[in-house]
């Protein structure tokens, strides 16, 4: 690479702006003991309950979005460490159903039976969130202090062709042709569970997601998400003007206009330089 130095959280999501464009604006996610000093946006027990919409609204809107214990969907909070137990018959819900005293009866058929939908909620299990961590934290990277420690970046792409984007410029300074997984789960696992098993510096890792077909109905037609840990991140802002995105593509209008001008540029610079 031809810098060295980190670049601030600012910077990072600046270099984002410029050269990828992507509609959504990455969002960092950390834990904090206090609320974060700008205006804030809470999960409530009946509008914004869902977590990934929730977050969401930090990458649309700008401000943070806050998890906190008692406020949200009953199965995120579990997901998130903020209850202590899972929901009763959480387990029959995500396979089957038919147990009028769990849900109503209803199920999301998502497992075979109960049985394989227990082994989802031992691996990974709820959060493990940090002593006196009272919130999970989404705000755009940009309005994020550098000296807070945040766990990853999470970009909310918008289609295919984003998400193709951010997986070439993970990519791009690497060996590894492999290391961004697609776990299926929940859609609280695909932005918070899976990522915070992310490897940690210098090995790459990233999680693409998410599937989960109940919480997708809440968002976007065709939204996709990827998340990465910041250094990892930094490292993509560090190259991403020497990237794809700085060029035109070869074979398009543009790709061979530009190539042609060069190679005007060339021949008179040679005719010039022979007199």
């Amino acid at each position: 690479m031809s810098e060295k130095k980190g670049l601030t959280n600012a910077e990072i999501a600046g270099r984002f702006d410029k050269y990828a464009k992507f509609k959504y604006k990455p969002i960092g996610v950390y834990f904090s003991d206090i609320l974060p000093e700008s205006k804030v946006r809470l999960g409530t027990n009946i509008f914004n309950r869902c977590i990934p919409r929730l977050a969401f609204f930090a990458a649309v809107k700008g401000n943070a979005s806050v998890v906190s214990a008692q406020k949200g969907c009953p199965g995120g909070l579990w997901w998130t460490g903020f209850s202590k137990y899972p929901p009763r018959g959480l387990t029959v819900f995500i396979s089957t159903g038919g147990r009028w005293d769990c849900f109503g009866g209803r199920g999301e058929h998502l497992k075979k039976n109960a049985a394989r939908a227990a082994h989802v909620l031992k691996h990974p299990g709820p959060v493990k969130r940090p002593d006196g961590s009272n919130y999970i934290v989404f705000q755009r990277l940009k309005e994020i202090p550098d000296g807070q420690k945040i766990e990853f970046v999470l970009f909310f792409l918008k289609n295919p062709d984003e998400m193709s984007t951010m997986i070439n410029l993970l990519h791009f300074n690497r060996d590894e042709n492999g290391f961004v997984r697609s776990p299926g789960g929940s859609g609280c696992q695909a932005i918070v569970n899976f990522p915070l098993l992310m490897k940690q510096e210098p090995e790459p890792d990233a999680v693409m997601g998410f599937w989960d077909p109940v919480a997708r109905r809440h968002l976007p037609k065709n939204l996709l998400t990827i998340a990465a840990r910041r250094w990892l991140v930094d490292e993509v802002a560090r190259d991403i003007h020497e990237t794809f995105l700085a060029y035109p593509p070869p074979f398009t209008l543009k790709g061979e206009l530009s190539l042609l001008f060069k190679k005007i540029k060339r021949r008179l610079h040679e005719r010039k330089e022979q007199g």
